[in-house]
């Protein structure tokens, strides 16, 4: 009998391409990077096109340093890109008036919370006798909406803004309070990072894969204090540190030791109308991918105004008047020109205290 000869099998050679296949959302690319355009006046000071989506930012800074503004032009452009712009204010700072003299269509689709509705919602679920909302509270609220959007329940592309972070205490402090017992600063700072670490650090970064229906953003306002006595001085966010640390883009107005704002108004008869605040602002913290506007960082000066941003130089101001003429024949009456506006500067009290 003829013996054959033994068969041999080719070695497979391993592919580490194959094998990442079968990996559930591995090397998953991002989508090209999209921005909420703010002000050309904003656009030409930061030297970048405005809020980008998919990503955490902040506006950060003293009292009256145009931090608002900024974030409500970003609500704007969402809302004019059909983006459901979900506005949060723990503070009472954004008027309706002031959003519809931004651009924003208060008939359109939008939705508006307050820490009435976050107490009523959220907290007394949890808690019937509860009567002051939370930072858990408003976390609570975001996993919500993210949740209903991913059920189909409210099928929309989301941009959370909130005004502003630190305004809310946690639960501890709140009961501490309540209770007339000690209190520790380092609680909220402790509940932001605990209630926050999800959204800020996964799911609203992970809406930007290329495999992710809805591409999700937040914008917030946080203010600052100092701590340290120059030329050591440490900038520290109201609330805690756990959104400057997650947020991939950060814009600082106004100074580090000081606001340094300046209203600026019109005189007229003696009478000084004022119709904006004049501060710098920097991109402080820029970690975006793509479009080589990574690491860009500019500095520049804004007015902000009723309307908007505009830039600090004359022209601009001019423009402004001309444009607005309306608006101050309002304050001093129908027979003002643009001529009898003399533009004027005023110190701004400073309301800031220099500790947490």
């Amino acid at each position: 009998m003829e013996l054959q000869p033994k068969k041999t099998t080719a070695k497979k050679i391993f592919s580490l391409d194959d094998y990442k296949k079968k990996l559930v959302g591995a090397d998953v690319q991002d989508k090209p990077i999209d921005w909420f355009r703010c002000s050309e006046a904003f656009q030409k000071a930061t030297g970048l096109p405005g809020f980008p989506k998919g990503y955490v930012s902040l506006s950060r800074g003293f009292t009256n340093t145009g931090k608002s503004t900024a974030i409500m032009e970003g609500v704007v452009a969402a809302q004019k890109m059909g983006v459901l712009p979900i506005i949060i204010d723990t503070e009472n700072n954004i008027g309706d008036e002031r959003l519809k003299n931004m651009g924003f269509d208060l008939d359109g689709k939008f939705i508006k919370i307050d820490n009435e509705f976050l107490l009523e919602n959220f907290g007394q679920k949890k808690e019937k006798d509860k009567n002051e909302a939370s930072i858990e509270d408003l976390a609570d609220c975001i996993h919500y909406f993210l949740d209903e959007q991913q059920s189909g329940s409210l099928p929309f592309e989301f941009l959370f803004m909130i005004d502003s972070l630190g305004t809310l205490d946690c639960n501890a402090t709140i009961k501490a309070r309540s209770n007339d017992t000690t209190q520790n600063n380092m609680w909220n700072a402790g509940a932001f990072e605990r209630a926050f670490k999800a959204i800020v650090n996964y799911r609203i970064p992970n809406s930007r894969k290329a495999n992710k229906q809805y591409t999700n953003t937040m914008i917030a306002v946080q203010k600052i204090w100092t701590q340290g006595t120059p030329p050591m001085i440490t900038v520290k966010h109201k609330g805690g540190e756990a959104f400057a640390y997650g947020a991939r883009l950060i814009f600082h107005h106004g100074g580090i030791i000081a606001s340094g704002a300046k209203g600026v108004g019109v005189d007229h008869n003696k009478r000084y109308v004022n119709f904006g605040i004049k501060a710098s602002i920097t991109t402080f913290k820029n970690q975006l991918d793509g479009d080589g506007l990574g690491g860009i960082s500019f500095d520049g000066e804004l007015i902000s105004t009723p309307h908007g941003f505009i830039g600090a130089d004359p022209e601009s101001i001019a423009a402004y008047k001309k444009k607005h003429i309306n608006f101050f024949r309002e304050k001093l009456g129908a027979n003002v020109n643009v001529e009898d506006l003399e533009t004027k500067l005023a110190d701004i009290k400073a309301t800031d205290e220099n500790e947490e």
